[in-house]
């Protein structure tokens, strides 16, 4: 599992869908709607970002010893 970021954008964007919530609740809106909310939120973000992720893990997969570049191999000499 990957660490999640402890941004200050990431922790503003956290602030700012609980304060989201607390009014529509303070509005009367029902609590199904405030969960309907915060799931196409959590949606959203995750559409993003597991992709994101999964790019990064493609990317970072080591390739076959094989194909090493003749640069790694001199190294250890």
């Amino acid at each position: 599992m990957m660490v999640e970021p402890r941004s200050s954008a990431t922790i503003l964007a956290l602030a700012d869908l609980a304060e989201l919530s607390a009014r529509q609740l303070e509005d009367g809106q029902s609590i199904d709607d405030v969960i309907a909310t915060l799931r196409q939120a959590a949606k959203a973000v995750r559409s993003v970002i597991v992709p994101a992720e999964e790019k990064l893990a493609a990317e970072a997969k080591p390739e076959d010893k094989d194909d090493a570049p003749a640069e790694l191999e001199n190294m250890s000499a």
